[in-house]
């Protein structure tokens, strides 16, 4: 049946779920941003040049599992500290400001034992070149339109009707 998007099997879709809360996330994100970053920035780069997203799982796939691996480590490495930080991210209202302290142990923690430090402010908002090992996509150029054809009045029509009658006489 023409135009039914063919779907990708459930093996396809299959990733990894991370069920965490927003308090741990954003206590997190910092950190994942930077050592998650470029498989991020693969996946963004995938959906915007690709028209179809089915074309983009596996790198969607990579995103998932960088995620799992990065808690992974965190809670290995720095479960205390993490834990203290986002508990009182989750009952300040998920106010960073209000999280110091908790936060300062945490990246301390995370230096220390990983090396891993906190980016500056808008660091990870800056635009940056990616660069890839996938092929660039297929352009899809649409055929130019054929051009419309424009009558031409005849030759014989006074100037009122023809082509001077949008100008005033003087």
């Amino acid at each position: 049946m023409p135009g039914v998007p063919e779907l990708p099997s459930y093996d396809e879709l299959k990733t990894p779920e991370v069920p965490v809360t927003t308090a741990v996330l954003k206590a997190g994100a910092h950190h994942y941003g930077r050592q998650c970053d470029k498989a991020n920035k693969e996946f963004m780069l995938c959906r915007y040049e690709e028209d179809d997203p089915r074309k983009c799982l596996k790198e969607g796939r990579a995103v998932s599992q960088c995620v799992v691996d990065f808690l992974q480590s965190i809670k290995t490495h720095c479960n205390e500290p993490f834990a203290e930080y986002w508990t009182c991210l989750d009952r300040k209202e998920l106010e960073f400001r209000r999280c110091r302290k908790q936060q300062e142990k945490f990246d301390n923690c995370v230096f220390e034992q990983l090396g891993w430090t906190r980016p500056e402010l808008g660091e990870l908002s800056k635009t940056t070149v990616v660069k890839t090992e996938r092929p660039y996509p297929e352009i899809k150029t649409r055929p130019k339109p054929d051009p419309n054809p424009r009558e031409r009045p005849p030759e014989n029509l006074p100037p009122e009707i023809g082509r001077a009658s949008c100008r005033e006489r003087v």
